[in-house]
């Protein structure tokens, strides 16, 4: 009978441990596949706000096509630097001075140019981002500086593989971060230039005033970290910005006149607000 009781109890605690062993498997299977659900979410929102977000070259090189002259005090200070001292400092720094760089470079600021790609090579490299430049096309860039086509060519590697390899490595915020901070300094170097009674800026504000359809990819990929403190007062800001576009743009009949389609008080307005949002990144 002992004997009985003992296979019985020797049977029941195996069946027991296979069965938690069990549950054990299916709680780690279950937590895997929310940790892969929410890598695949957060790559998804990056992948809209990649496309939807115009590239700081862009942006700068409609600036130089409208005639507008090139203004070395709308950069970001190189004085700054030494204040970026956490991540996500160095990650809105690095999208500010990538916009800088494309807007100086784009108007043959090469001195400046140079400057602002050590600038945004070190800030990358101290994010783990390596890479970013192949260092003979820095050589080659240093023995020649007026080459325009290597400036842009070397611009936009260090833009895209930064927000590359940090979406690679899961640090979905950075990455977030950058792309946006270089698309608020793209407009603010554009709203700090145009005239709005100048016949011919009219094209800039109309892309300025486009980018309302950018707003909604931001808004999603930042609401995932709103209680971040970084994070938490550009969300604020970005939702008052949605409003000023909503109330500037009177109509998208592209039939209109430019001033029966877009209020300019409201214009103005955005602007400020760009001022505000980009100082706060900057400081």
């Amino acid at each position: 009978m002992r004997k009985i009781l003992l296979i019985f109890f020797i049977g029941g605690f195996l069946g027991a441990c296979n069965w938690i062993s069990s549950k054990k498997g299916d709680s780690k299977l279950t937590s895997e596949n929310i940790e892969m659900q929410l890598m695949k979410e957060n790559t998804e929102k990056m992948k809209k706000i990649f496309f939807v977000l115009p590239s700081p070259i862009e942006t700068s090189l409609l600036i130089k096509k409208t005639g507008i002259h090139f203004r070395e005090d709308l950069l970001n200070s190189t004085d700054n630097l030494p204040s970026y001292s956490t991540s996500a400092s160095r990650s809105i720094a690095l999208g500010i001075y990538c916009a800088d760089l494309s807007y100086a470079g784009l108007n043959e600021q090469y001195q400046i140019s140079m400057e602002y790609i050590n600038i945004a090579t070190n800030l990358a490299e101290s994010l783990g981002v390596l890479r970013t430049v192949e260092p003979a096309k820095i050589k080659l860039l240093e023995e020649n500086l007026t080459n325009k086509e290597l400036i842009v060519d070397i611009i936009s590697e260090i833009y895209m593989e930064s927000s590359e390899q940090l979406r690679e490595q899961d640090r979905y915020t950075l990455a977030s971060l950058m792309m946006i901070s270089g698309w608020i300094e793209s407009l603010y170097l554009a709203t700090q230039s145009v005239k709005t009674d100048e016949v011919k800026h009219q094209i800039l504000i109309k892309r300025v005033l486009e980018q309302k359809l950018s707003l909604e990819s931001i808004k999603n990929v930042l609401s995932e970290n709103q209680t971040d403190a970084v994070v938490e007062p550009i969300y604020k800001d970005i939702l008052e910005l949605e409003r000023l576009f909503t109330k500037t743009i009177k109509s998208d009949n592209e039939n209109l006149d430019f001033y029966e389609r877009y209020d300019l008080i409201g214009f103005e307005q955005i602007c400020l607000k760009i001022k505000d949002i980009r100082n706060y990144m900057v400081n």
